[in-house]
């Protein structure tokens, strides 16, 4: 049986899918034959009517976490992006997730929903299909997702692979496989323009039948949460088991120059970056997940639609939502090039250059398997 959800007092919208979550919700079902039923909507236009903010303890916090969002990932962006600094695609790559997570945190920011809209015009059926879904922001979320497992295979095919990783990535292709991200995190939310539209002078979101919300509900789970943590889990290990292969190798070299020293300094500067990324990849399982599977149980009807109205539901959206600005943490407490180059970026006498996430490529391929130093 078709249902259809009123997402007129919602924050968070939805399908109970977590690509519809905005947070904070009131969600009402009704049956679609209840809504045939109702009387014609009256000759007069109906205006845009908006419901007042209600500054709850959720909806603060909600506040601080985009702004915490919007301050740290534009700092990452300004200290990454700086023109005297060197860029190699990590850099590049970890500044695209920084875009990603201030964006997000952009249209995080709370604001009034709406309650009444002339329903029959083009511009409410633009604000339900785009604004009132949220899908910039569920693009830029999946976005955040899909360049954090970039990510991890660069880092992975950068130490496993370097001559490989030398002949093919170069900052044009890198910017291509960040293109590339958008485009696919925009084709897999393109279902919510569709689901979502203006009827009966509200929001509604429509699912022909329970099936199709099932289906809808395990691809979101699989595709943007299980896949890609599967991919960044298992590139990371295995990145840090070459490093731990490489670290063994020069142990039990026999030379003790320079130049097993120099060899010795890059595999823990890559070890710590590789740390750094499991950090990174370790919040966001955590931050993400809780809410990951209890919508799949909502959409699977192991869970009550009731539960959406509870303070743990409300915890676990706040959750969710602060790894768009945990990150800015980690680089800052892990990395202390990154710190160094905050403080440089003030400076204007700095002279500093160097890659924060990536070291120097090698222009001798002979020198690169010598020391396996630059990636």
């Amino acid at each position: 049986m078709a249902r259809w959800i009123n997402n007129s007092t919602i924050l968070m919208t939805g399908v109970v899918t977590v690509t519809t979550l905005m947070p904070f919700s009131t969600v009402l079902e009704e049956d679609t034959a209840q809504s045939n039923n109702r009387p014609a909507s009256a000759a007069a236009p109906v205006p845009w009517v908006w419901l007042p903010m209600e500054w709850s303890w959720w909806v603060i916090a909600q506040l601080f976490a985009a702004i915490l969002g919007m301050c740290g990932n534009l700092l990452v962006m300004l200290v990454l992006f700086n023109k005297r600094r060197a860029r190699r695609s990590t850099d590049t790559l970890i500044g695209a997730l920084a875009f990603a997570d201030f964006l997000t945190s952009v249209f995080f920011i709370p604001h009034p929903q709406i309650a009444t809209l002339p329903s029959d015009t083009w511009l409410a059926q633009v604000y339900c299909r785009i604004i009132h879904r949220s899908i910039i922001m569920w693009v830029a979320v999946l976005a955040s997702v899909f360049t954090l497992t970039a990510i991890s295979l660069e880092r992975y095919i950068a130490i496993a692979h370097p001559f490989f990783f030398l002949r093919n990535v170069n900052p044009a292709r890198t910017s291509k496989c960040i293109f590339i991200i958008w485009v696919a995190a925009i084709a897999s939310n393109s279902y919510l323009v569709v689901r979502g539209y203006a009827a009966g002078n509200t929001c509604v979101v429509m699912f022909s039948s329970q099936s199709a919300q099932f289906a809808i509900g395990l691809y979101v789970f699989i595709v943007e949460f299980v896949l890609p943590m599967m991919v960044m889990i298992l590139a990371q290990i295995m990145t840090a088991v070459v490093l731990h292969r490489q670290s063994l190798q020069f142990q039990e070299s026999n030379s003790n120059n320079d130049r097993s020293n120099a060899n010795m300094n890059h595999i823990v500067a890559r070890k710590r970056v590789i740390q750094m990324l499991f950090l990174v990849t370790t919040v966001f399982i955590l931050c993400w997940g809780p809410v990951q599977i209890f919508y799949l149980m909502l959409n699977l009807r192991l869970l009550d639609i009731s539960h959406l109205f509870g303070l743990h539901y409300q915890s676990l959206v706040v959750l969710a939502f602060a790894n768009s600005w945990a990150n800015v943490f980690i680089y800052t407490i892990r990395d202390p090039q990154f710190r160094q180059a905050m403080c440089d970026m003030f400076r204007s006498d700095s002279k500093s250059k160097a890659a924060l996430f990536g070291e120097v490529a090698a222009k001798d391929p002979r020198r690169f398997k010598r020391s396996s130093t630059n990636v």
